[in-house]
């Protein structure tokens, strides 16, 4: 398992990317305006994003790679906010809380490294 991203929720979309942009010099990537969610290129394949409520949320997320082995493993383990299910941009993905309140998402990947 690796980390795939990690999204934090802002108030102002704009008011972000100018300052991950103009002030911290991040590299704009896919934008998806649905869910008014920005992302930016890393080095490797890991990415962060900022996005508005409700759409985004704060997630850190992770390539697995057995995604439904992990679903069945912790589905009735673990505080469900999103089952699983393929997502319009065509992750396969799920979303738990975790006791503190964290959203993890668990996303399928052939890159997971283990």
């Amino acid at each position: 398992m690796r980390v795939q991203s990690i999204t934090k929720t802002v108030v102002d979309l704009e008011r972000s990317k100018r300052f991950y942009e103009d002030v911290l010099g991040f590299e704009p990537d896919a934008f998806y305006e649905p869910t008014r969610w920005q992302s930016y290129k890393m080095l490797g394949e890991t990415f962060f994003a900022v996005g508005e409520p409700p759409g985004s949320t704060d997630e850190t997320a992770f390539f697995v790679p057995d995604v439904e082995s992990l679903w069945e493993w912790v589905k009735d383990k673990a505080e469900v906010v999103e089952p699983l299910a393929m997502m319009p941009w065509g992750s396969y993905k799920f979303v738990i809380r975790d006791p503190d309140g964290h959203l993890l998402a668990f996303v399928q990947g052939e890159s997971a490294g283990e």
